[in-house]
C-alpha cells in the first residue's frame, strides 16, 4: 500500500490548471511560489500553497487534499519570491549593463529576495538582487518582475539613503 504524500509545487500548478479560480492565473503568468505540507497526523496528502496572481498583483492561498484543490482565498500578504522569480530577477540583472560595467566579469554571487519599493508602485511585483562579488563589493538591482526590467542599480549609499 502507497503512503499518501503531499503534493509537489509542480503537482499544485497541474492541480490549478483545472480549477477555476487559479487556472486563469497560471495562465496569464501567475505562479506556484510555496507548497507547505500539512505536518498534523492523518493529513499526509494535505498542503497549503502559495500563489502569485502576476497579472492582478495579488496574492491566494490554495488548500490542496487528496489530489484537488479544495478551496482557493485571497490574503494581504505577500509571499516570499519563487525560485523562478528569483532566477528570472538574476539573469534580468545581470543582463542590466550597470551590473554588468560593476562586475566587470566577476562572478555576481547574487541575493535575491521580495522588495518593498517606495509608494506609487502598488499591483507590481519587485525583488532586490544583491550582487556580491567580493567580500566588500556590492550594488544592488532592483527588478520589476511584473514589467520584466531592472528599475535602478544602487550602491550602498543610495540604497540607505545615506553617504558611504
Amino acid at each position: 500500500m502507497a503512503t499518501a504524500k503531499p503534493p509537489t509545487a509542480s503537482e499544485v500548478e497541474r492541480l490549478g490548471q483545472k480549477h477555476p479560480t487559479i487556472a486563469p492565473i497560471l495562465e496569464s503568468g501567475g505562479s506556484v511560489t510555496f507548497v507547505e505540507p500539512d505536518r498534523r497526523p492523518g493529513k499526509p496528502d494535505r498542503a497549503i500553497a502559495g500563489i502569485h496572481d502576476r497579472a492582478g498583483g495579488r496574492s491566494l492561498v490554495a488548500l490542496v487534499e487528496g489530489g484537488k484543490v479544495v478551496g482557493v482565498h485571497e490574503t494581504p500578504a505577500h509571499f516570499q519570491l519563487s525560485k523562478q522569480e528569483r532566477e528570472a530577477a538574476e539573469r534580468l540583472a545581470g543582463a542590466d549593463e550597470r551590473v554588468r560595467s560593476f562586475l566587470r566579469r566577476r562572478r555576481m554571487n547574487a541575493l535575491t529576495r521580495l522588495y518593498f519599493p517606495p509608494a506609487g508602485t502598488s499591483g507590481h511585483r519587485y525583488a532586490i538582487v544583491f550582487v556580491r562579488p567580493t567580500a566588500a563589493a556590492r550594488r544592488f538591482a532592483v527588478v520589476d518582475l511584473t514589467d520584466e526590467q531592472v528599475v535602478d542599480v544602487l550602491d550602498e549609499a543610495g540604497l540607505t539613503g545615506g553617504s558611504s
